[in-house]
């Protein structure tokens, strides 16, 4: 709730066109992010709920991210200058770039460090630790209307402010764990390989979250993507719901699985739950959508109501993917979540570029919605391949 009130509060000081600015580069750089990722913090996950005290590993996987970061952020800046790229935006880019290894926001270097905490079922510490970011950045803010550049001010604030929580989670570690760092790489190729499936899955995927931002900044400019952003940032926080249900659920999943016993009636029992309160929140939404994003937004943004709306009623199919591709996971069927990428992004793309041009960030809440249905009918299929019927 902090990070939502420190983004509604930066979108106000710093106007539609700055925030859709920030909003753009930061499309940019998460899609980037994920060649750091690689998909290996599901991996980590799955082997830490048979083995909590497998640290080996998870020096490895630290690692390899960490050389993924320095390669992902070397190429950028190699390439950046033939993207036309200004040069204000390479350096506000670079700036962004921290958070990949810094924030909890990017869900790359924090995520992993969070594994253990979230296989012991303490995640009590990383979201306490994520808190006080949130809290930094907050009381930060407001200093964005004395500041000379609004936008380069709060991209270093947003980049600066997650490095005490970064590292108190090393403290925490070693503290409750006993763990420390160690520079290694023994099973790196071992991680890689079980990954790779992954690693186009959350490419896509992310390509899936941001690309429309992409595609609407270069057809419409900073001020559609500054109001469609605030309906997305709306519906952001969202998916803290699914993924805390499946962080307490995953490793009783894993180890039903393994046992070879039944999982249908824990799956069942969760995809009901996740639909009643995903149908729930967009309908209440839906209703009022104008009056919420005036309220929280201020008038300039009331126009990203529909739009906000039309992203409400996606995470319907969203929360049911969520929970069903970690089933996939945990059953080590992993190929069939880039199976399901593929179709989520190649209907994403089509529909954005014919809907975007007429009907703009509206256009691109109805193509996201579109792909997201589609995608939630291939994860049926899939699920239902392997005999579950979700009831």
């Amino acid at each position: 709730m902090t990070n939502v009130l420190a983004i509604v509060l930066a979108a106000r000081f710093l106007g539609v066109n700055n925030f859709g600015l920030f909003s753009s580069l930061l499309a940019i750089v998460s899609i980037l992010s994920k060649f750091s990722d690689f998909g290996i913090e599901p991996i980590i996950f799955r082997e830490f709920s048979k083995n909590k005290n497998n640290f080996k590993l998870f020096n490895s996987s630290i690692t390899l991210r960490l050389l993924l970061f320095v390669i992902t952020i070397v190429v950028f800046n190699i390439i950046a200058p033939f993207l036309y790229l200004t040069t204000k935006e390479i350096i506000l880019s670079n700036i962004i770039f921290l958070t990949i290894v810094f924030s909890s926001k990017m869900i790359v270097v924090r995520e992993l460090l969070a594994t253990p905490f979230k296989v012991n079922l303490k995640m009590h510490y990383p979201m306490t630790f994520q808190l006080l970011d949130n809290l930094i950045l907050l009381g930060l803010i407001f200093f964005i209307p004395s500041a000379p550049d609004p936008v380069l001010y709060f991209v270093i604030i947003y980049s600066v402010s997650n490095v005490p929580g970064f590292f108190l989670m090393f403290y925490f570690l070693y503290k409750k764990f006993g763990y420390r760092y160690k520079f290694s790489l023994t099973q790196a190729t071992w991680i890689l390989k079980e990954s790779l499936p992954l690693f186009g899955f959350v490419i896509l995927t992310t390509v899936f979250l941001q690309i429309d931002v992409v595609i609407l900044s270069y057809f419409k400019g900073n001020y559609d993507v500054g109001i469609y952003s605030a309906g997305v940032r709306l519906t952001m926080p969202l998916s803290i719901i699914p993924g805390a249900i499946v962080t307490t659920v995953f490793p009783i999943l894993v180890k039903r699985l393994t046992d070879k016993a039944n999982t249908e009636f824990i799956t069942n029992l969760v995809i009901k739950l996740l639909f009643f309160i995903a149908f729930i929140l967009a309908a209440v939404f839906s209703f009022g959508s104008k009056e919420i994003v005036t309220i929280i937004f201020g008038q300039e943004y009331s126009s990203s109501a529909l739009s906000a709306s039309i992203l409400y009623w996606c995470q319907i199919f969203l929360f049911f993917t969520h929970y069903s591709l970690n089933v996939l996971i945990a059953d080590n069927r992993q190929h069939y979540n880039f199976l399901y990428s593929i179709v989520q992004v190649t209907a994403n793309l089509i529909f954005a570029f014919l809907l975007i041009p007429n009907y703009s960030f509206v256009g691109a809440a109805i193509a996201k919605l579109i792909a997201s249905f589609v995608s939630f009918v291939f994860i049926l299929y899939a699920l239902n391949k392997f005999g579950f019927t979700p009831s």
